[in-house]
């Protein structure tokens, strides 16, 4: 199932870096895209296993619409410390043309945008990569998030779930 995973994984990559190849792309997008390949070079890919007792009240919206993909760059480009990484991150990804084999996904807490994530699927092999947050990273918050991401995405429980780290 590894295998499938990682073949995921870089699809999802090429995927997104062709996001600003077609046309005439901005000079900020090249650079965003070149920002996020960067970043998830050392990325790793590691077996979910959903808790049993996660509790998250994060609504789970599948984009569909470009206002959502800004809210999805938007929170994902916080991940950047930089200011500069953070305007080129989001030129980079509000380029993504919205594709059902890479499902983007913005969770909302009290109206509020709180979590993003990409979802690839390939039978039974589920990849979540692309996971963002706007609040605590620790590992008991990512886990009840990204559980209620399952659960609202209607996963097969039977599904073997990878996740993205950095």
């Amino acid at each position: 199932m590894k295998d499938i995973a990682t073949r995921l994984h870089n699809e999802k990559n090429q995927w997104l870096a062709s996001q600003v190849e077609g046309g005439y792309p901005t000079k900020e997008s090249l650079k965003g895209r070149d920002l996020y390949l960067g970043a998830i070079s050392s990325c790793y890919l590691e077996p979910f296993e959903t808790p049993s007792d996660s509790a998250s009240s994060v609504e789970w919206h599948l984009v569909d619409f470009h206002r959502l993909t800004i809210m999805f760059s938007l929170l994902h480009s916080k991940r950047w410390a930089n200011d500069e990484h953070q305007q080129l991150i989001v030129e980079f990804l509000t380029q993504i043309i919205v594709e059902p084999s890479h499902a983007l996904y913005v969770g909302f807490e009290h109206g509020e945008v709180s979590a993003a994530a990409m979802v690839t699927t390939e039978g039974e092999t589920v990849l979540i990569s692309d996971i963002a947050l706007s609040g605590d990273w620790n590992e008991a918050n990512v886990s009840a998030t990204i559980a209620s991401l399952i659960q609202s995405a209607q996963i097969a429980t039977n599904s073997q779930v990878w996740l993205e780290k950095r």
